[in-house]
């Protein structure tokens, strides 16, 4: 007997079956009760979310004999177990992957005007259509602008930005979502008890939380993991690297607290461990995103900024971990979130002691501004805009900003110079500047201020040059909680 794979015996075989796409169901649903299907479909979404397995029951309707419901595939006639078994020569499949180039779409074009062979309609199923050349798609455009009666065509892909944009015009475009963590285990679970599998919730929701919202990647990890039919959390977390959640409590509530020695235990352990650090540093900055959205949401955002801070030290830190030491992109993120290292920056006079003290002095200038609008009834629409005016009103900017994000950004940056028309604002991350450069985002912050200035500006955006320089007379005690913990001595410059 055929051993099939455990997604392809649990591929939906009707509506019913389709997981985590009902907006999708129920427009196809509605097509074709109403006989109204597309000659021209477009999906578009993640991988293994359910795009070419709803293109096939869109196949099925089309060729079923026996609807039930008036829109629901039998599953059972001789199309629908055609399909099924990949058997119905009406029904072709085409990967643009592999057969890409303009002879293969030619070739179609010359055979799409004879009559179905079996079913009523042809039905041509294209996977990664963003793979064909450009010369494949002009010769596509002109057989979708008049395809013949019989001709349906689904097209399916992962990258929809780069189709042109002519294709994406003539057909019903359809987003499909990632799968929801609770709709992958609720399947998960289904196939489990069917295949009598002993499966702990916690594996499966490891599982769930491992793939990123695709259920054919989900399916066959559990297929993969399970061993003598038996499935424990304790076993996946060993072959995926997922993270224990105590773990990932421990490590941000030892970041919360500015505890480096703590917070450098945790990553030790799981450096021990064996865990995978980058899906740990994935887990860690996603659990922190939960936190800062929900401070957003509560308007708390003091605690928010420290969020943004964290994840924004740890996003560059994640990009690092193919370091030959591995834990070492961690370490240095724990350092730089919990420390209150010394730094002395190009062209100031003052040393700044860490995130803590950094937003402080920016909220203490904020208020002293406050307090200056008070007393001054200067209107600012008067004042010429140079270098100078929007220095000292800078503040006044930030705060009449909208939009939460742009403004978290904003508090970290200043102006650089006043050319004309042309102001150009520095900062000390290329995230903030990527954020303040999003055309939303500098539009707002262009018109806010014209309106006080009462003159229009252009806004671009420049990295801070930093220069750092050694302070050799004075150690912090989080340095030398550091040099403790790896063992150093004295730094010889």
């Amino acid at each position: 007997m055929e051993n099939i794979s455990l997604y392809r015996k649990y591929r939906p075989h009707n509506f019913d079956n389709l997981v985590g796409q009902d907006h999708i169901k129920t427009t196809l649903i509605n097509a074709i009760k109403g006989g109204n299907v597309s000659h021209a479909y477009l999906f578009t979404g993640p991988r293994g979310t359910g795009k070419t397995s709803t293109a096939r029951l869109v196949a099925k309707a089309l060729t079923c004999t026996n609807l039930l419901d008036g829109f629901e595939p039998c599953g059972e006639c001789d199309f629908c177990s055609d399909i099924s078994e990949g058997r119905l020569i009406d029904l072709i499949e085409i990967d643009a992957a592999s057969n890409r180039g303009i002879d293969e779409v030619r070739d179609l074009k010359e055979k799409i005007n004879f009559a179905p062979t079996r079913a009523k309609v042809k039905i041509y199923i294209v996977d990664e259509v963003h793979m064909m050349t450009k010369e494949a798609f002009n010769a596509l455009l002109k057989t979708l602008e008049e395809p013949p009666h019989h001709a349906y065509f689904i097209l399916a892909t992962t990258e929809v930005h780069k189709i042109p944009e002519t294709i994406i015009s003539r057909c019903q475009r359809f987003d499909f979502k990632r799968i929801s963590i609770r709709a992958l285990m609720t399947r998960l679970s289904f196939i489990a008890q069917k295949e009598e599998i002993e499966a702990e919730d916690g594996a499966l929701e490891m599982i769930s939380k491992y793939v990123d919202g695709g259920l054919r990647d989900a399916i066959g990890l559990l297929e993969q993991l399970t061993v003598e039919k038996k499935l424990s959390a304790s076993y996946v977390q060993d072959i995926l690297g997922v993270s224990d959640s105590s773990m990932l409590t421990a490590f941000f509530n030892a970041i919360m607290a500015r505890d480096t020695k703590e917070s450098l235990n945790v990553i030790n352990e799981l450096h021990s461990q064996g865990s995978d650090l980058k899906q740990f540093s994935h887990e860690f900055m996603d659990f922190v995103r939960t936190k800062m959205l929900q401070s957003i949401i509560n308007e708390e955002n003091e605690i928010a900024g420290r969020y943004l801070k964290i994840i924004e030290i740890f996003q560059e830190a994640h990009q690092k971990l193919e370091s030959s030491i591995p834990q070492l992109p961690l370490e240095i993120a724990a350092i730089q979130t919990t420390g209150t290292f010394k730094d002395v920056n190009e062209g100031q006079g003052e040393v700044s002691n860490g995130i803590e003290k950094e937003e402080a002095i920016k909220k203490e200038n904020v208020k002293k501004d406050r307090a200056e609008d008070a007393k001054s009834a200067e209107d600012l629409s008067s004042l010429p805009l140079t270098i100078d005016s929007l220095m000292g009103n800078w503040p006044r900017v930030v705060e009449r900003i909208k939009t939460a994000p742009l403004r978290m950004s904003l508090m970290s940056g200043k102006p650089l110079k006043v050319e004309g028309i042309n102001v150009v604002v520095e900062f000390d991350t290329i995230f903030h500047k990527d954020k303040v450069m999003e055309h939303s985002n500098r539009t707002e912050l262009e018109e806010t201020i014209t309106r006080l200035f009462n003159s229009p500006v252009k806004i671009s955006a420049a990295m801070k040059a930093i220069e750092l320089k050694p302070v050799v007379e004075e150690q912090s005690d989080d340095i030398e909680k550091v040099l403790e913990i790896f063992g150093g001595g004295e730094v010889v410059g």
